[in-house]
């Protein structure tokens, strides 16, 4: 007797064994989930090319025993400075890094220590950013025999962003990271995701090489930098020798040397006689923040003798000082060495009064409160991205020996301001 043929109900198995199936891959799930690794699947920021498992290591390694509070920063060519307190229009009433020394460890090579000895309040050279290389720096401040890690009043995210000089076809990006919950799984659906890895917003430095740099290194801007209508849009004019056709050459024949070197330069007038304002929307300071520069030189001729290299009140002027020892080593257009000066200030000894520099300065110049003409331009205000400016004052062009000095020296004048800039970069000329 043959048995009888069981018949598979296969609209009931079916379902059957993929319920088993979904059963089982979400109780592996669960036992992983409560027995597995707690790093090793972390959704979170991870530093360098390593994984979560390793950056969590290296950060809980820190030393943050002594954390001090950083309430303010900002940029002045490639420098960053920070304060303990807001920045104020007096740098002396400041709380600055005056004295102490910073010292910056990079997280993921941990034989790149960067120091800042000694460092003063002037505010183109404290953290030179230039000096960086790629890695992800934790920053601490040595005051004394303390070494303190440093942490921000407020979260600054990965979008503050700076880019470095062109340097043999080169350029870092460099951001200014601090966020308490950086390393946090912020977008996790996990029951208990990771949270409170750091216990304050810890400044870190995240240099990688631009993959693009859509920014400018040096703007040029010529005489006349007008700042109200009505006035000359060429400036001084003897004969037919013109300030700004001059001024205007100069700056063609500085942007070309410096590009040849591999610098991005603007020069911020079309055309010399071009009727636009230093001031306000659409002028050539606009102009300049709008192109990411980090230095600024101003060409200028004098009717009145007043001439010579002048920077900021504020700074310590090194490039400004490159530029003059070459100018007056390899030209004649200063007559002795006493032709490099500090900006004069108002009545309160704070402010520069030389608004090329002033305005170009951000908020590290209080730029756009000095005046109401200055209050025009609002992009400048408490922008935290200052331009190193140095403005370049060549002749008295009032005086006839002056001028036919300069047509015989002007090639000279151009190639001695390139050198300067150059030497000030480290770009072997």
């Amino acid at each position: 007797m043959f048995d009888k043929k069981v018949k598979i109900k296969w609209n009931v198995v079916v379902p059957l064994v993929l319920s088993i199936i979904l059963v089982s891959y979400l109780l592996i799930s669960l036992i992983a989930g409560l027995f597995g690794s707690k790093t090793g699947d972390l959704d979170i920021y991870t530093i360098g090319n390593f994984n979560a498992k390793k950056t969590m290591d290296i950060i809980n390694s820190e030393d943050r025993s002594q954390p001090i509070l950083i309430k303010d920063y900002n940029f002045y060519g490639e420098s960053l400075n920070l304060y303990f307190e807001s920045y104020g229009d007096d740098i002396t009433k400041s709380n600055t890094l005056n004295g102490k020394t910073v010292i910056l460890k990079d997280l993921i090579n941990s034989n790149n220590i960067v120091t800042f000895a000694d460092l003063t309040k002037d505010v183109d050279n404290q953290i030179n950013l230039n000096k960086l290389t790629p890695g992800f720096y934790s920053l601490y401040i040595v005051d004394g025999d303390v070494t303190f890690r440093a942490y921000y009043q407020s979260v600054l995210s990965t979008n503050n962003t700076f880019y470095t000089v062109s340097r043999y076809g080169k350029n870092y990006k460099i951001e200014v990271i601090a966020d308490k919950n950086l390393f946090d799984e912020i977008n996790s659906n996990k029951k208990k995701p990771l949270t409170d890895v750091l216990d304050q917003n810890y400044i870190y430095i995240n240099v990688t090489v631009a993959q693009e740099y859509p920014q400018y290194d040096i703007a040029i801007s010529t005489s006349p930098a007008l700042t109200m209508s009505g006035i000359s849009l060429v400036g001084e004019q003897v004969g037919d020798f013109i300030e700004a056709e001059q001024m205007y050459e100069l700056a063609l024949k500085v942007k070309s040397a410096l590009e040849a070197k591999g610098l991005k330069v603007l020069v911020l007038k079309d055309e010399f006689g071009q009727d636009i304002q230093y001031y306000g929307k659409g002028g050539t300071l606009e102009k300049a923040y709008k192109s990411g520069a980090k230095y600024m030189i101003h060409l200028d001729m004098d009717f009145y003798g007043n001439i010579g290299v002048m920077y900021a009140n504020r700074s310590s002027g090194r490039l400004a000082k490159a530029v003059y020892g070459y100018l007056f080593k390899e030209t004649e257009i200063y007559p002795n060495d006493k032709y490099l000066f500090k900006c004069d200030v108002d009545t309160n000894g704070v402010t520069d009064l030389q608004y090329e520099i002033r305005e170009a300065g951000g908020a590290v110049l209080s730029a756009g409160t000095y005046s109401e003409s200055a209050q025009k331009n609002t992009f400048a205000y408490n922008n935290k991205y200052g331009i190193d400016t140095i403005q370049i004052v060549t002749i008295n062009m009032s005086d006839s020996t002056a001028r036919s000095l300069w047509s015989q020296q002007k090639e000279k004048v151009a190639s001695a301001i390139v050198k300067g800039i150059l030497e000030y970069l480290q770009i072997a000329n």
